[in-house]
Parts: structure tokens; C-alpha cells; sequence
């Protein structure tokens, strides 16, 4: 009886015990009134890091475009030379229109405030197509000088292949 007692406790002790994994926990980042710089580093700590994920999320959108722009990933549609006076001031073209590789229009266009006093006009363009649809498109073009120009982009969301464009200014 004896050796069967010893032989039951050698084979449990042959065992390897279960092996339980404690977790370490840290005491909670409570702050007191006493240490407020240590509070004002982790904030500190915490912004630095968000804004280093914002610059790296912006260059690789710099990065997509410009490989965009050197994969002449855009089909020219078409170019138009006209310029047009759109009121208040602002005078619209010449203008060019292309689509991009998903089909959306892009159009490019060069704005003048041929006024005396600076600008800040809410340009609209009205894309229409062949078949009788249109898609709406708005830049807000901040802070025209006088006499000056500048070039604005416009995308449409929409897919589509315009045939002809119109402008219209909001002041």
C-alpha cells in the first residue's frame, strides 16, 4: 500500500506543473497636483506622436500623387481657350479638361481678379455631357489679390465624360 502512495506521488511530481502566466500590470498614470510636468509630458509625448503619423500620412500622399502625375494616369478630354469674364471682377480660362484613371474629370483652370480690390470668389463649374448629364464641381479660391492669377484644380466626384463646361462666381 505503501508503494502505491510513493508510486502515485513520483508520477505527479514527474509533472511538469501547469505553467500560469501572471500578467504584470503598471499602477495607473493618475496624475497628482504635485507632478503636473509629468502630465504635461505625456501630453506632449502623445501630440509629437500624432503629429508625426499626420506628416507621414501627407508624404505618402504627396508620394501617390506624384506617382499619379508621372503615370500620365490622366486622358486629356479637352482644352478650352476661352476666357471668361464670370462677374465681380473674376475673369475664368483658359481651361483644360482631362479625366483621371478612375474616369472622374479633373479640370484645371487659370483665374484673374481684374479688379481693383482683393478677392476671395467660390468658383463653380457645370460639366455636361453628351447624353444630357451634368455634375457640379466648387473651389473657394482664398485671398485673390488684385490683378493677380492663380491656377485652380477642380474634381469632380462624379464619372463622366464632359463635352462642355460652364462658370459661374459667388462673391
Amino acid at each position: 500500500m505503501f508503494m502505491l502512495a510513493f508510486a502515485a506521488a513520483a508520477l505527479l511530481a514527474a509533472q511538469p506543473a501547469p505553467a500560469y502566466k501572471r500578467k504584470m500590470h503598471r499602477p495607473p498614470a493618475v496624475g497628482s497636483a504635485a507632478e503636473p510636468s509629468v502630465l504635461q509630458e505625456r501630453w506632449l509625448r502623445r501630440r509629437v506622436v500624432r503629429l508625426a503619423r499626420i506628416k507621414m500620412l501627407e508624404r505618402r500622399e504627396a508620394v501617390l500623387f506624384d506617382f499619379l502625375a508621372r503615370a500620365h494616369t490622366e486622358t486629356p478630354l479637352f482644352v478650352d481657350p476661352h476666357v471668361a469674364a464670370a462677374g465681380a471682377g473674376i475673369s475664368i480660362g483658359p481651361t483644360t479638361v482631362t479625366l483621371d484613371f478612375l474616369g472622374s474629370p479633373i479640370v484645371r483652370a487659370t483665374v484673374r481678379n481684374t479688379s481693383a480690390s482683393r478677392a476671395a470668389p467660390l468658383l463653380t463649374v457645370t460639366l455636361r455631357a453628351a447624353d444630357g448629364t451634368t455634375s457640379r464641381a466648387s473651389v473657394l479660391v482664398e485671398a485673390l489679390d488684385a490683378g493677380a492669377a492663380r491656377t485652380v484644380e477642380l474634381l469632380s466626384p462624379t464619372r463622366g465624360r464632359p463635352t462642355s463646361l460652364s462658370w459661374s462666381v459667388q462673391e
